[in-house]
């Protein structure tokens, strides 16, 4: 372990897993509230719905192709990055399940407190996304991809994550319609979370100054 890995590493570590947990429960939240989850959730979302594994299983498979597309694009094999990926996938994939079973009790009963619900999601969303990136132990795959891509087209990261949303969110509202006829698990939701997500993150960057005394350079 280098100096940079050890700097703070305990507290990271408490930051990462709590990064992991706040983005799974923001997840589930906002499949709870029916509405469209997050771009990078509405592809198993909706595959979810008629096939025989839960949330968190397809999440954690879609996410292993993600990880195997790496090096194919990169044309390069960084392991540690790729095991930590892979680990991170598995507890990702595990804790969807375990918050969509925490919320087992939930049913939004109006509009009013489904669209409340989105909007909760999407700041508990953005909450974990900004503790995960701040603590610097592994990317979860689809940045992991997105980081690739930009790499390797010179293009900037914010750009091909665009990209990469829209051609989920694509995916999913194609195999929704071929599948139900109409538009399940992708909606106003999805449009409102691609949105909000990122300036949520921002404005925590701006104002959870607490956690710079933890920040390393890598």
């Amino acid at each position: 372990m280098n100096e940079v890995t050890q700097q703070h590493f305990k507290p990271r570590l408490l930051m990462f897993f709590t990064g992991i947990f706040l983005m799974t429960f923001g997840i589930a939240l906002s499949c709870k509230a029916d509405l469209g989850t997050s771009p990078i959730s509405s592809l198993p979302w909706v595959l979810s719905m008629f096939q025989p594994w839960s949330l968190g299983t397809i999440t954690i498979v879609m996410n292993i192709v993600l990880i195997f597309l790496q090096p194919l694009i990169l044309q390069a094999l960084y392991v540690r990055e790729l095991v930590g990926q892979l680990v991170t996938t598995l507890v990702f994939g595990y804790s969807i399940d375990f918050s969509m079973g925490l919320l087992d009790w939930f049913v939004p009963a109006s509009m009013l407190e489904q669209w409340l619900a989105c909007l909760l999601s999407i700041i508990v969303l953005a909450l974990g996304i900004f503790l995960e990136v701040r603590a610097k132990i592994f990317l979860v795959a689809g940045e992991g991809v997105v980081s690739v891509l930009a790499f390797v087209t010179h293009k900037q990261f914010s750009l091909i994550k665009n990209c990469f949303d829209i051609t989920l969110v694509t995916v999913a509202v194609a195999i929704s319609l071929l599948e139900f006829g109409t538009l399940k698990g992708v909606g106003a939701g999805t449009v409102v979370a691609a949105v909000l997500v990122g300036r949520c993150v921002h404005l925590y960057e701006s104002r959870l100054r607490f956690f710079d005394k933890w920040k390393v350079d890598v």
